[in-house]
């Protein structure tokens, strides 16, 4: 199997950070998979305008939305043909993905919050779409309980625990998610690794290279 390269970007609100690190990702990429917030409590001419930027580099784009991002976003996705929530796709040989917009709720009220077992029926949805792929990844805009990714200025875990109990029961190779900002970083539940990419806006975001010696995945 020819080695696979995907980009991972989110928390953009609004505008991607381009720099050489992600210029040299976005050229090379396979995909490139979007973790949410696209817009700050935009709208969907505000997300095509960042869909169509980076859609412009070539490769194909698929895409949850945030919890900054309105539930029109989310259907505008649907609309589209880009949205992974609740679904599952193939995006090389072997490789699946499946995704969740939104977050659990939050103290700020923002637009598209789930309760914990919307969250988890959105994922599990996905999963059985996916679930047989030799290499099984989950784009999740917030990130699972009690990790290093998910763990506010303050130090309080805020992720999903619900997330955080299917990566324990189901071992997907790879988590991409985002949220919480100041979190930025990687972390393990069992066999699956966990990277929440910070904030593209700001010029970060995450490169995974997929080979038959397995899922890689760096923060950039």
């Amino acid at each position: 199997m020819a080695e696979v390269i995907l980009l991972a970007l989110g928390d953009l609100h609004g505008r991607i950070g381009w720099n050489p690190a992600l210029e040299a990702a976005a050229a090379e990429a396979t995909a490139i998979l979007v973790t949410g917030d696209l817009t700050q409590f935009g709208t969907p001419d505000d997300a095509d305008r960042i869909l169509d930027e980076l859609a412009g580099c070539g490769s194909p784009v698929l895409a949850v939305a945030g919890n900054c991002d309105s539930p029109r976003i989310e259907e505008h996705l649907l609309e589209r043909g880009v949205s992974l929530h609740g679904q599952g796709r193939a995006i090389a040989d072997g490789i699946g993905v499946c995704g969740v917009s939104g977050s659990n709720h939050t103290p700020f009220g923002t637009p598209l919050e789930y309760s914990d077992e919307e969250l988890e029926g959105a994922l599990r949805r996905g999963w059985q779409q996916i679930r047989s792929a030799r290499v099984r990844i989950v784009v999740h805009h917030a990130p699972p309980w009690n990790t290093r990714v998910d763990r506010t200025g303050t130090g309080r875990h805020v992720g999903v625990r619900g997330l955080r109990t299917f990566c324990e029961q189901e071992g997907p190779d790879l988590v991409l998610c985002g949220h919480i900002h100041e979190a930025r970083g990687t972390d393990r539940i069992g066999e699956t690794l966990v990277v929440n990419g910070g904030m593209a806006d700001r010029g970060h975001g995450i490169v995974v290279r997929i080979t038959p010696d397995g899922v890689d995945a760096r923060l950039v």
